[in-house]
């Protein structure tokens, strides 16, 4: 095959095609095989895709070098390999209050003061900094999204049913005033006579999204797309894709917003207790534009965890499905031209899903990152830390494929089957999403070790009796 066009040029052309794509092409010939091959630029975009990253604009730091920290990220990720712990004292107070988003972990202490560390991160040059922004009211409950300097906090006004009160505050990471909020707080009432004072807070983009916790719960997908549960019975447990238009009251309720499709779980044995989605980071985080990372988790994929708790006359029930963003995307596909589709569990669930019978902290709930989940558990008299990788890309290698290999990983098996003794379903459910597992021996496992949360730099361990949480990082 002869062109007549120069390397350069075939190669700017190439670079405006998807990584899939570029994999292809890379077959074609040996000279789009030479030209990929030998372009930095292409193979870093080439693995960013495969480690489920996305490259940070703002960062100075030229190709080549953020092409080789890639690498070593993976590799220490891979080998399991930090380059550097420490502990944060948990506060001794009954506020119970506390976040881990952005690398930033933050509690209340003194009912009105929050408390952040910003976990350091050696390999992406990110320092440990400690800080405490005291405010002028008691803060009930908190988020943060660092990527837009922004703590959303919720005071309680009114706290008796049917008036349920509370007061959302939009300030900086300094305790300012956020610049880009209309006004210096939002007042919500919620006329419900069943609201608790139990909140669930997300911020994604301009949108913050609060809601009064019962048995549902609901996560963002895309700034358009919202995951929520939905109890059809007491063991009929389904998931609703809900799009949020932009053009609407700012303020509504879930069962307000429009269904693109409902997504059938299957039945639950006895009665279901607790149904809880989780997926961290938000679809807009980025990081912050001072930052100077090289890359970030992408938001183009990740796993959402669905906690299903029940129970069986006195037997509590657990499982976890775990789903990534791509299975669900491609039911919002399907159902364009069809509305509030609905879908039973054997024509999306099996293959696009995987289930697990585990059960994570009910009050640490940060254990799920990207497209990996972790959690505690006990090992030989002591306990370790399970992390599970859901990228189908990192599942394909470095994985133990001998009985004497060195490697921490392994392959989950192809398909997972539940027993309906211990898990949440009325019958076993085959599912078959690829991923590996790895397993960690905590130093003193003998300590008193609570539960296990993650984040894309750091696995953080939950130490309540100590009084202290213990990071390792990247």
């Amino acid at each position: 095959m002869e062109f007549l066009l120069p390397d350069e040029l075939i190669g700017s052309i190439i670079d405006h095609l998807d990584v899939p794509s570029l994999l292809r092409c890379m077959q074609v010939c040996k000279l789009f095989y030479s030209i990929i091959s030998e372009s930095t630029h292409l193979i870093y975009k080439i693995e960013l895709f495969a480690s489920h990253k996305e490259d940070n604009e703002h960062s100075s730091m030229e190709t080549v070098n953020r092409l080789n920290l890639l690498r070593e990220y993976n590799r220490k990720w891979d080998d399991l390999e930090w380059t550097s712990s420490g502990s944060i004292p948990i506060p001794m107070t009954d506020d119970n209050c506390w976040e881990l988003s952005g690398g930033i972990l933050a509690q209340v202490i003194h009912g009105n003061t929050l408390s952040l560390v910003q976990l350091p991160c050696k390999l992406k040059d990110i320092p440990e900094r400690r800080w405490s922004v005291p405010f002028d009211f008691r803060i009930h409950d908190f988020t943060l999204d660092n990527s837009q300097d922004l703590i959303v906090l919720l005071e309680l006004v009114e706290t008796f049913p049917p008036n349920v009160s509370c007061k959302i505050h939009l300030r900086t990471l300094s305790g300012e005033q956020h610049p880009h909020a209309a006004g210096t707080q939002i007042t919500y009432t919620s006329t419900s006579l069943h609201a608790t004072l139990s909140f669930m807070i997300q911020i994604c983009g301009n949108r913050v999204a609060q809601e009064f916790v019962r048995i549902t719960s609901y996560a963002f997908m895309t700034e358009d797309l919202i995951l929520a549960t939905i109890i059809r019975s007491d063991s009929e447990p389904a998931l609703q894709i809900l799009r949020a238009s932009a053009h609407v009251d700012p303020i509504r309720s879930l069962e307000e917003i429009p269904c693109v499709c409902e997504l059938q779980l299957p039945k639950v044995q006895g009665e279901v207790e607790w149904f809880l989605i989780r997926s961290e980071p938000t679809p807009t985080w980025k990081p912050p534009t001072d930052s100077g990372v090289p890359f970030y988790a992408s938001r183009k994929d990740c796993i959402f965890s669905v906690l299903i708790r029940a129970f069986v006359g006195d037997m509590e029930r657990n499982t976890v499905l775990f789903l990534p963003l791509s299975t669900l995307l491609l039911e919002v596909e399907r159902s364009h031209d069809v509305p509030r589709r609905n879908v039973p569990w054997d024509a999306w669930g099996p293959d696009g899903t995987r289930i697990f019978s585990v059960k994570p902290s009910e009050t640490w709930i940060c254990y799920t990152y990207g497209m990996k989940f972790v959690q505690h558990v006990p090992w030989n008299n002591g306990y370790a830390v399970q992390v599970y990788d859901l990228n189908p890309y990192a599942a394909r290698k470095h994985v133990k494929t001998t009985v004497d290999s060195l490697l921490p990983w392994k392959h989950l098996a192809e398909e997972s089957q539940p027993s309906s003794r211990c898990g949440s379903f009325d019958e076993q459910v085959i599912t078959r999403l690829p991923g590996r597992v790895a397993t960690i021996i905590l130093e003193h496992s003998n300590d008193d070790w609570d539960a296990a949360m993650i984040g894309e730099d750091h696995i953080v361990i939950v130490q309540p009796d100590s009084a202290r949480y213990t990071y390792m990082a990247m």
